[in-house]
């Protein structure tokens, strides 16, 4: 997962790739009977309108030490993992609905 570009998401289930496509097979390994709701496809591990670059390379940056972090990175380490989660959010909220 540290190196996948997308997520794929149907409800509760996820799958990571480094294409899209490679996103979606995996989202599909975990639904064997195939998703009972809608499939969503976005960039993962990569910065946006939502999450910047910075932040992008600083949460990398310390997930890759999280082990030896001191007590104020393991702050920082948390709050970008609040800001990434309400991107996520925001991300999901910005696309365009479609019905089938």
């Amino acid at each position: 997962m540290e190196d996948a570009q997308f997520r794929a998401c149907a409800g509760e289930q996820q799958g990571f790739g480094k294409t899209p496509f490679e996103a979606l097979e995996a989202l599909m390994l975990s639904c064997p009977d195939g998703p009972t709701v809608p499939i969503t496809i976005w960039p993962f591990n990569r910065s946006d309108a939502f999450f910047t670059m910075d932040q992008q390379t600083r949460l990398q940056e310390l997930k890759a030490r999280r082990e030896t972090l001191m007590p104020a990175e393991l702050l920082e380490l948390e709050a970008l993992v609040a800001s990434a989660f309400e991107a996520s959010v925001a991300r999901a909220q910005s696309l365009q609905r479609v019905k089938a």
